[in-house]
């Protein structure tokens, strides 16, 4: 059974009202054209009969012009009729066949009229009764078939009669009034008998257009319901008021996986296993509606569909529920959507771990729970150890792939109830929601947790063409500790991880309520040391350089920063902090500037080479080398005056991209110089790759020259080795002569340090070098030198080891 659809209409009630009117004068129309032949053929039998009846007494001639006319108008009455029925419908519907058939009409009655004037005659009282009789029968017969318009017959008729009653009332005598009155009657009557007819013939018009349109509206709804229930996207079902199924779509039969023969005849009621789509069913039938929404499975095949329906009861004209529709939507589509949607919101796309989202939600749902249940949570917040150089140097595809494996890992390190996620970049947490009451002993546990987490995580990872080692840096902290809400438990974290970081790689750390203060501190630094920056607090200080002559051939510059509230910064705590932030590659790119300026600004024969510290950081950044040409460029020196001083950390982040670097900066002249030669612990097995001039024997190994024989036996092994390499070597932290005499005795060319000079001012360095060979340490010496500020302990700066607030 079709579902009962309702057209809305197309046009206005106005438009409508008129289309009406139109159909129906159409239809009026046609009805005067329809079988135009039959009256026509009694008209002209009548006329001849007339003519027969009146040939005796009526001029012949008369009568057969008459005729002939009679004969004319009727023969072109029958032709414009053909003529009509010929045209296509949008002809037939113009309004000038209306006034075509009356002038015909029209013609003919005035015909008819005429035998009332020509063929009257008092003296044969049988022929006077023929015409009469023969003009009322014509009038009757055109009240029968022009009474479709309303206007037609009155008038053909008042046409054909009056004449007669004309030459009736002009008699005066009894018969000819009797005659008289009798036409009248007759013309009322014909009169009124045309409005009736012509009223039932508009009535019956009318029903017929809207029984018609009503049919045409009925066949394009049941196309147009035909055309939804085979083309549909939706499944649609009909059952009978038993709840058996009738008919369906073949949209159905895919949604349900069964095929038309099985579906049809089965009974929702009874034989369905699944009770909710009997109850839908059943709501449909006896209150209108029903409503299902679940995983589905098939009675026959056992397939499972996602999906909802819709029941609606059918009624009769009575009201009666005589059946219903089922409307299927197959929710497999939609349900992996919204898995797509709810992973693409809480899950990582590169990790497949949950996200920053996901894990806030959860975290906040466990503190509440250990809340109630007094148990304890840990929180593990991991970061990778020198990340961003391996995605920097090694490409983003390797840096991807690496989080991939850091977060299997992760994955097979945790149990069922723990959560890793991945909060962005390479930041990890790991969640353990539920651990006993036991402070104190989940604290211990914590700290082997985590020690477990990184020997997992350390390991070697096989990234195609690359092996590589990563550790990372683990912060934890157990939760909750008071009242603290998810972004304390975080930050508390965050915060130990920081402090695991300030300690070198690979460490972990607890968090501790005053790890809060240390680390706003820093941040108070980092936003001072920009501040520094641009307000000019910065300044260098050059430590001179010196041959075997105690001749100054250069000097290495070191940053130093005066705070206007604390003074003298140490350069151990905000080299550290400019390297943590990024701000290091600011700071080092002004300082070569001013280098470059002094360089510029003093020949080479006063200051033949000046060396400049430059960090990992900024070695690695893309267009350091460019950056170089540019400055060396634009004050116009010999890139060959300067020394670039690279620590040992570029060969365990990347060698074969710092051996390009490098590789560059010597095709620009440059001299390079691995600093704190000697501190790392791969150094030897890469240093033959390296295109090195000079070395620069780490202080903690020259300090100890005279008292330590172990010292003493590596400096004399990094000189040999040197030696045999073709490379320079430059001691630094030379504290006295007895140090200076054993590096002298062993080959060493260069010398730095106390012993000589303390770093000092721009203005004091090139005085010192104005007077070269002038210059020991006197005490008005030291005093210049003094004013370049505090030192640490050693004369070059340290690149790790973050003291706490001074």
């Amino acid at each position: 059974m079709p579902l009962p659809l309702q057209d809305e209409p197309p046009f206005t009630e106005v438009e409508l009202d008129l289309s009406h009117r139109r159909q129906l004068a159409h239809e009026q129309v046609r009805l005067l054209y329809e079988r135009l032949w039959q009256p026509l053929l009694t008209s002209v039998l009548a006329a001849c009969l007339l003519v027969a009846a009146m040939w005796p007494f009526t001029s012949p001639v008369l009568l057969l012009v008459w005729l002939a006319a009679m004969f004319l108008v009727s023969g072109g009455r029958l032709w414009l009729a053909w003529h009509y029925h010929r045209q296509p419908e949008e002809v037939r519907r113009r309004r000038r066949w209306l006034y075509r058939f009356a002038w015909g009409a029209g013609i003919a009655a005035l015909l008819w009229g005429a035998a009332g004037l020509l063929m009257f005659t008092m003296e044969h009282h049988g022929q006077l009764a023929a015409l009469a009789i023969v003009l009322t029968g014509i009038a009757a017969g055109g009240v029968t078939t022009l009474s479709s318009v309303a206007w037609i017959a009155p008038v053909y008729v008042l046409v054909v009669l009056l004449p007669l009653l004309g030459q009736l009332l002009a008699q005066g005598d009894s018969l000819a009034l009797l005659l008289s009155a009798m036409v009248v009657l007759l013309l009322g009557l014909v009169l009124v008998t045309s409005r009736r007819l012509h009223r039932n013939i508009s009535d019956n018009i009318a029903l017929r257009l809207i029984v018609s349109s009503r049919e045409r509206q009925l066949r394009v709804s049941e196309a147009r319901y035909r055309a939804i229930f085979r083309h549909t996207p939706l499944g649609v079902m009909h059952f009978d008021r038993q709840g058996k199924v009738v008919d369906c779509n073949e949209m159905c039969l895919d949604i349900l996986g069964a095929s038309r023969q099985r579906l049809l005849g089965i009974n929702l009621l009874t034989q369905l296993e699944d009770e909710r789509v009997s109850k839908a069913v059943r709501d449909a039938l006896e209150s209108g509606t029903g409503y299902f929404e679940g995983t589905y499975r098939n009675l026959f095949s056992g397939k499972k569909t996602p999906l909802r329906a819709f029941y609606s009861a059918l009624r009769n004209e009575a009201g009666e529920v005589v059946g219903g529709v089922a409307v299927i939507e197959d929710f497999t589509e939609r349900k992996l959507a919204e898995e797509t949607i709810h992973r693409q919101a809480y899950f990582d796309p590169l990790t497949e771990l949950p996200n920053r989202r996901l894990l806030i939600e959860t975290l906040a749902s466990t503190i509440r729970d250990r809340r109630d249940d007094g148990r304890v949570g840990l929180l593990m917040f991991l970061d990778l150890d020198r990340f961003k150089i391996i995605n920097d140097t090694l490409g983003h595809a390797v840096g991807d792939e690496l989080l991939r494996q850091v977060s299997k890992r992760l994955l097979l390190s945790i149990d069922d109830s723990a959560m890793a996620a991945r909060l962005s970049g390479d930041e990890f947490v790991v969640m353990m929601p539920t651990l006993s009451a036991d402070r104190a002993a989940e604290l211990e546990r914590a700290e082997q947790r985590a020690e477990r987490l990184l020997a997992t995580l350390r390991r070697t990872y096989d990234l195609g063409e690359q092996r590589i080692s990563v550790t990372p840096s683990i912060g934890y902290t157990i939760f909750p500790l008071g009242d603290e809400d998810v972004g304390d438990v975080l930050r508390h974290a965050d915060t130990a991880m920081y402090q695991a970081k300030l300690r070198g790689r690979a460490q972990i750390c607890g968090y501790e309520p005053s790890m809060q203060t240390q680390l706003s501190w820093r941040l108070e630094m980092e936003q001072a040391l920009r501040l520094a920056l641009v307000e000019g607090q910065l300044s260098i200080a050059f430590q001179p350089q010196l041959d075997q002559g105690e001749r100054i051939i250069g000097g290495e510059a070191l940053m130093r920063w005066k705070h206007p509230r604390h003074g003298w910064v140490s350069p151990e705590v905000f080299i550290a902090i400019a390297e943590e932030s990024d701000l290091i590659v600011e700071l080092e790119t002004w300082m070569l500037e001013r280098c470059c300026e002094l360089l510029a600004r003093l020949p080479a024969s006063v200051l033949p080479r000046l060396s400049v510290n430059i960090s990992v950081r900024h070695f690695t950044q893309p267009g350091f080398v460019e950056g170089l040409t540019w400055v060396t460029g634009t004050h116009g020196i010999d890139p060959a005056r300067l020394v670039v001083e690279l620590t040992e950390s570029i060969m365990i982040d990347g060698l074969e991209d710092a051996i390009e670097r490098m590789q560059a900066l010597k095709r620009l002249g440059v001299h390079l110089a691995l600093d704190d030669f000697g501190t790392g612990f791969s150094s030897l097995s890469y240093l033959k790759s390296l295109p090195l001039d000079e070395l620069k024997i780490d202080r903690s190994f020259v300090s100890s020259l005279d008292t330590d024989c172990n010292d003493a036996a590596i400096v004399e092994t990094v000189l040999a080795m040197a030696q045999h390499l073709g490379i320079d070597v430059v001691a630094e932290g030379v504290e006295n002569e007895a140090q200076r005499q054993f590096l002298l005795q062993r080959g060493c060319g260069l010398y730095q340090g106390y012993h000589f000079h303390r770093p000092m001012l721009v203005e004091a360095f090139e005085t010192l070098l104005m007077g070269q060979g002038v210059a020991p340490v006197t005490g008005s010496a030291m005093s210049a030198e003094s004013s370049a500020g505090p030192e640490p302990q050693g004369d070059q700066r340290e690149m790790t080891g973050i003291p706490g607030k001074p």
